[in-house]
């Protein structure tokens, strides 16, 4: 979940001289006192008071420490937590940017959303993106140590995309920047890539249009899409071309102009289409 800044100022948080937006209030009949703060890259952290001490309250955050009160105070804090964020926060799939972006750009070119087959509400999500027709995984974006892919990388999390690769590109590919033997999965047939802008979002959907081909003979491709591309391939005129960028800008979708050529390679299937007009 990410904040939204205006959302933060409406419900209470206020500027603070360090640059942070703070919160505070009073939970448990007035005992104890939270302070959350939201730095500027959305960074948040939270602390509470025990307020006959005036210091924090330790138990809320060691494991040892399990009784029942203990438990209550980790229960009202939580609601606190899960109320914030209802009002201020925006729920996304995953944590990077990047990986948003590569699950928009996935569902556009394929008409494929990930599925959450491990998502218990408590870690980050691990997203499994599927053939349409045989289920079979063709990415799985997770959140992972860094450290899992290169050991002296430290603590740092980090969202990859595990995509599957030609046997033979395995040693040139584990040689770019950005790319590692796949976390998790067999290290001669798939790859593990960082989504943190390490590689351009272009750069990583050529991988992914490989792991897609390499995991089906062919793919199901959206019958409304097929067939509206389809219907703009036949309105050309004899004696004029289009490409296939302009036909995927008249279908709606932008980006699909790799989709837009896979169709017309199999537009045979279909039926009689003047394909020789587009190039």
């Amino acid at each position: 979940m990410r904040p939204v800044p205006e959302r933060l100022k409406e419900y209470g948080f206020r500027e603070r001289e360090d640059d942070l937006l703070a919160y505070e209030e009073d939970f448990m009949d007035g005992d104890f006192h939270a302070v959350i703060t939201v730095d500027a890259a959305g960074g948040i952290t939270g602390k509470v008071i025990d307020t006959a001490s005036n210091e924090e309250y330790a138990p809320l955050r060691l494991s040892r420490y399990s009784g029942a009160y203990v438990g209550s105070v980790r229960e009202a804090y939580e609601e606190l937590l899960l109320r914030i964020a209802g009002r201020c926060f925006t729920r996304f799939d995953f944590a990077a940017d990047q990986s948003n972006r590569i699950a928009e750009t996935i569902l556009a070119w394929y008409g494929v959303s990930p599925d959450f087959p491990w998502d218990d509400g408590k870690s980050d999500p691990h997203g499994v993106f599927r053939h349409q027709d045989s289920r079979k995984w063709f990415g799985l974006i997770m959140n992972i140590q860094k450290k899992k892919l290169e050991p002296s990388a430290g603590e740092a999390d980090v969202d990859v995309i595990n995509l599957k690769i030609r046997q033979e590109d395995a040693e040139v590919l584990h040689q770019r920047a950005g790319i590692y033997p796949a976390f998790h999965m067999n290290h001669r047939m798939w790859i593990s890539v960082l989504l943190d802008d390490t590689l351009t979002d272009d750069q990583v959907m050529d991988l992914v249009d490989d792991s897609w081909r390499l995991t089906s003979a062919g793919g199901k491709i959206d019958d409304s899409f097929l067939h509206e591309v389809l219907r703009i391939v036949d309105s050309i005129p004899c004696g004029k071309v289009a490409t296939y960028g302009q036909i995927s800008r008249l279908a709606g979708r932008p980006r699909n102009a790799r989709l837009v050529g896979r169709i017309l390679g199999k537009a045979g299937k279909y039926g009689k289409h003047p394909c020789h007009r587009v190039v």
